[in-house]
């Protein structure tokens, strides 16, 4: 089927055909010998084949499902070559399984009749056309409720962390309104990674979709997947082949964005269906025959967001179609954005390919907020969010107008201050926000203390390897993207002090008495008496030394503490006995302290 992108030109109609290139890579060598064109004709049984002789056929070529049961990826190759010999085309290598052969009609109806086959369809092409007039108004429509415009535009998110895959002529990546953001995917026209634009469709959309000035998502990444040429053309099978390229390469969160179409395929809508399962979700152009999209693919996919354009006053366009599998409304007439010629050019165009490009970039907006929606769950609430009761001709399409909120207000960083750390334990501590939000942790300034790392969900986390108090300030950088700093302090303790000092010299009234008192480790900190009281006459001192004179005897039991720079204590009880003569088995403390000589 010829395939084409969808926007209205008045007057004009371009026409071009693709010519399809063929590969047979992905055919292992030990496959079985190709089947005789004898053996096919052998099959009795035919079935049915989508779009045979369709107007729009590239004559001979046939794109071939199979079943799931009965082929995975990895053995499409064989299977095929099973089936067809060695007329397969291009083998699918991603979430669909399939490839294209080179087929006669009658090979076709019997291989669709194949237990192994799930669908045989014609290739075909489909036209497009546009066209340039004036300036843009849409992202002002879309983020008001009203048609009463403010001549702003303020998105509730930039579409941050996002990939958004342009399925179309590809994009001009070097043009001002990317930045660095775009990139190409793949081109299936020419069958290389470089999928440069010489149509201008693609750049168009994937401006409005996320490009800084014209786009919806201003932060979104765009990748470009090439499926129309320089006419603006291309077939089934190239588009088949590129949705299955981005079910299995694409980076999540990620929205694909469809601006092409045609009459039913059931092997593109398979494909897309596929790709939805597989996570990404879908936009595609609701198209601009002025009929029913349900007819049409994808436009009739119904997990897909199908988007029909409005124009300034909120009228269904004229060429845009509708239906109940028009999933909502968006601008799509006199849409400005950038175009292919050069590094600043724009054009200005009308189309449900505009329109759709305008719900793809709320769709990135949406997965910037909520990375973790499933694609029905996107879908459901782009659609519980859009403007109601404005649309007028809608034509038995439901009245939903794309409405992108403003941002919500910025959070805060509740945490105020951190819970202390030990020198080598473990230590965690998670920063945290009201109300919620989805974004990023950073350090803003200062450093953390050796060992603690900050994630980006805003966990402190690891083995403090130095005692030290540090200072330092973390930023939360939301989805929209709006910023939030606190300062906070942190300190690490070594281990509470531990007391080595495991008892005290005897004290003999009337002489000089001195004790050193000792911690484990170097530590700098304060002794004080917990409980007890010394003899009379002796005294502590705050630097870990007794002394004095003993004037009176007895033993005191003492709770000696000592308290470190970090506030931490540690406590031993001991004795001390004073009196005129020590036990002979004493032990001696002091290296200056003599027992007085015998007498007698």
């Amino acid at each position: 089927m010829f395939l084409g992108y969808l926007i209205s030109r008045q007057g004009l109609t371009l026409v071009a055909a693709l010519a399809a290139t063929a590969s047979a890579g992905g055919v292992p060598a030990a496959a079985p010998a190709p089947p005789s064109v004898d053996r096919m004709a052998e099959r009795p049984a035919e079935g049915f084949v989508h779009g045979l002789g369709a107007a729009s056929a590239v004559p001979g070529r046939f794109i071939v499902l199979l079943r799931r049961d009965r082929a995975t990826v990895q053995s499409v190759g064989v299977t095929a070559r099973s089936l067809v010999g060695n007329r397969i085309g291009r083998v699918f290598g991603g979430a669909v399984p399939g490839f294209t052969a080179s087929l006669s009609v009658g090979e076709a109806r019997r291989l669709a009749a194949d237990p192994a086959v799930s669908v045989v369809e014609q290739d075909r092409i489909v036209r497009v056309s546009g066209t340039q007039r004036k300036a843009p108004w849409s992202l002002d429509r879309v983020d008001a409720r009203s048609r009463k415009l403010s001549g702003t535009f303020t998105a509730s998110s930039s579409g941050a962390g996002v990939h958004a895959y342009v399925i179309d002529t590809g994009i001009r990546i070097s043009h001002k309104e990317f930045g660095d953001r775009a990139s190409y995917g793949y081109d299936f026209v020419d069958g290389d990674t470089s999928a440069r634009d010489c149509d201008g469709h693609g750049t168009h959309v994937a401006a409005i979709l996320g490009g800084h000035k014209y786009g919806v998502a201003k932060s979104v990444r765009l990748v470009a997947v090439r499926v129309l040429d320089c006419d603006g053309e291309g077939t089934t099978s190239d588009v088949v082949e590129a949705v299955d390229w981005v079910t299995e390469h694409a980076v999540h969160p990620a929205v694909a964005n469809m601006s092409l179409g045609g009459g039913y395929s059931a092997a593109i809508d398979q494909a897309v269906e596929d790709s939805i399962a597989g996570g990404v979700s879908y936009v595609v152009a609701a198209g601009n025959e002025n009929a029913n999209a349900y007819n049409g693919s994808p436009s009739g996919v119904g997990p897909a967001i199908t988007v029909g354009a409005t124009d300034r006053r909120d009228r269904r366009a004229s060429f845009s179609n509708y239906g109940s599998t028009v999933d909502i409304f968006a601008p799509g007439v006199d849409i400005r954005s950038a175009y292919y010629r050069s590094d600043t050019a724009t054009a200005v165009m009308d189309g449900t390919s505009m329109a759709s490009p305008h719900v793809a970039g709320a769709v990135a907006l949406i997965l910037a907020a909520h990375p973790a929606y499933t694609p029905a769950e996107v879908r459901s609430l782009l659609v519980r969010q859009a403007t109601t009761g404005k649309v007028t001709r809608r034509s038995g399409s439901p009245n939903r107008l794309l409405f992108v909120p403003a941002p919500p207000a910025p959070t805060k960083i509740t945490t105020r201050s951190l819970p202390g750390a030990l020198v080598g334990e473990q230590y965690s501590a998670q920063l945290k926000l009201q109300p919620g939000r989805t974004g990023r942790w950073q350090l803003a300034s200062g450093s953390l203390p050796a060992g603690l790392r900050l994630s980006a969900g805003g966990q402190l986390s690891g083995r403090p390897a130095a005692a030290g108090t540090r200072r330092f300030t973390v930023r939360f950088t939301d989805y929209v993207p709006q910023r939030v700093s606190q300062a906070l302090t942190l300190t690490v303790r070594p281990y509470p002090p531990v007391i080595v000092t495991a008892a005290l010299p005897y004290a003999v009234l009337g002489e000089q008495y001195r004790a050193e008192l000792a911690v484990a480790g170097q530590r700098a900190g304060v002794w004080s008496i917990a409980q007890g009281t010394l003899p009379a006459g002796l005294e502590l001192d705050p630097a870990g030394f007794i002394g004095g004179t003993p004037t009176e005897g007895g033993t005191a039991a003492l709770t000696l503490r000592f308290t470190d720079q970090f506030a931490q204590a540690g406590t031993r009880t001991l004795t001390l006995t004073a009196g005129t003569d020590p036990p002979q088995a004493a032990e001696r403390w002091d290296a200056d302290w003599q027992h007085p000589p015998a007498t007698g």
